[in-house]
């Protein structure tokens, strides 16, 4: 702000020599005359920055400190005015250009999403068109507190969402609903059953009957913990609670990955092709058309938007796309290299399948040999808990 301030009005920059700079410096701030990025040059020369009206004070300041003073240069806007004012085309082409700027900068020209993990790119810009919120469109229309009601109605996996509006750009950002396990109620009589396959290692029931023992094994959907209380003095009938407690297992996940001998690589020749393109309001103009004739190659796309600061996007963007020559290179690889890296592939693969809550306690690699080719098989041994409540008589 303060530097914008200073070329609205404009200032001088100025060379002074001489032995006293510093008291030249101290008489100027003593008499209120501003200085500002002083800098030594060298013995005996500084460089300062002042206004217009402090230059026609320093004579008397220099004459005292027998220092010389000379102008170095003119900036700020009155010393531009001054430049163009017999230029009316140059004012005109300014006053069009303001106000064609300020006519862009009432519309929307870009919509960035951020926080969305399963819901798809399209699927929200095609729910934001329908709430009013896309390119193009005049930005003063928009009801930010409408269109996220809207999107709250339209998608059910939206947990919250924000949406705000920043210069001719719409920032919205979202936060996904999790798939959380169906909660009973307290009051509701229910079963602990198994989520998944095990072997059972610990059971312990804070409410019900315990219907498994350490050691067995147990298939998913099975009772762990029964809500069924059987009555005390041999009656035949029962009672039903809310069977509450912690069933730890052994599950095992698993995953493979093929041991790959030959490996391709693609390396670059050096040679590309490069062609540009612009576009105005989301019209594509190839301006400079090139045939690509590479048969192997890799693309590269850089996007570039005109815009004024960070929140101030206009419709224009300038497109280059380099097409690079690459050609395929096999190489051979070890076979103990080439299981290293396939065992840490299938690691990472069964790793992705271990839910967070649960614990590593072996791992077990091996090698599957069929029909010529090998496969490297990586499988967890975990312990954690696979009860989850289920209602009596319900689904």
């Amino acid at each position: 702000m303060f530097r914008l301030w200073n070329y609205l009005r404009g200032y001088v920059i100025i060379i002074v020599e001489g032995y006293f700079i510093e008291k030249f410096i101290n008489i100027c701030a003593k008499r209120r005359i501003q200085l500002w990025d002083c800098r030594i040059q060298k013995q005996y020369l500084a460089t300062m920055r002042m206004s217009v009206k402090g230059f026609r004070l320093i004579r008397p300041v220099a004459r005292k400190t027998g220092c010389k003073v000379r102008l170095l240069k003119k900036t700020g806007l009155p010393f531009v005015f001054n430049k163009y004012r017999r230029r009316r085309a140059f004012f005109a082409g300014a006053l069009l250009f303001l106000i064609l700027i300020n006519f862009l900068a009432s519309f929307i020209w870009s919509v960035e999403i951020s926080g969305n993990k399963e819901l798809e790119q399209s699927v929200m810009e095609e729910a934001l068109a329908e709430n009013g919120i896309r390119t193009g469109v005049f930005k003063y229309r928009i009801d930010t507190d409408r269109a996220v009601t809207g999107m709250m109605l339209r998608l059910e996996k939206l947990a919250w969402i924000s949406i705000n509006i920043k210069g001719t750009k719409v920032k919205v950002d979202i936060r996904e609903r999790k798939n959380m396990p169906e909660i009973v109620p307290r009051d509701i009589p229910c079963d602990i059953i198994a989520r998944k396959d095990g072997i059972i290692r610990q059971v312990i029931a804070k409410e019900g009957i315990e219907a498994v023992a350490e050691g067995d094994t147990v298939k998913k959907g099975q009772i762990l913990i029964s809500g069924k209380i059987p009555l005390k003095g041999g009656d035949d009938g029962s009672r039903l609670a809310h069977a509450m407690g912690t069933v730890k297992a052994r599950t095992w996940y698993e995953a493979q990955a093929p041991v790959i001998l030959d490996k391709a690589e693609r390396l670059r020749t050096g040679r590309y092709i490069t062609d540009n393109s612009l576009v105005l309001f989301s019209r594509e103009i190839d301006l400079f058309k090139k045939k690509n004739r590479f048969q192997d190659y890799s693309v590269s796309r850089n996007v570039k938007k005109l815009s004024i600061g960070e929140d101030l996007v206009l419709p224009v963007e300038w497109i280059t796309i380099k097409y690079i020559e690459e050609k395929i290179v096999y190489a051979y690889v070890s076979k103990e290299d080439a299981k290293r890296e396939a065992v840490a592939q299938a690691y990472d693969k069964a790793l992705e399948q271990v839910p967070d809550e649960a614990d590593v306690v072996e791992r077990i690699d091996r090698f599957i040999e069929e029909d010529g080719s090998i496969t490297a098989s990586v499988t967890l041994e975990c312990i954690e808990d696979i009860g989850m409540s289920k209602r009596i008589g319900g689904n």
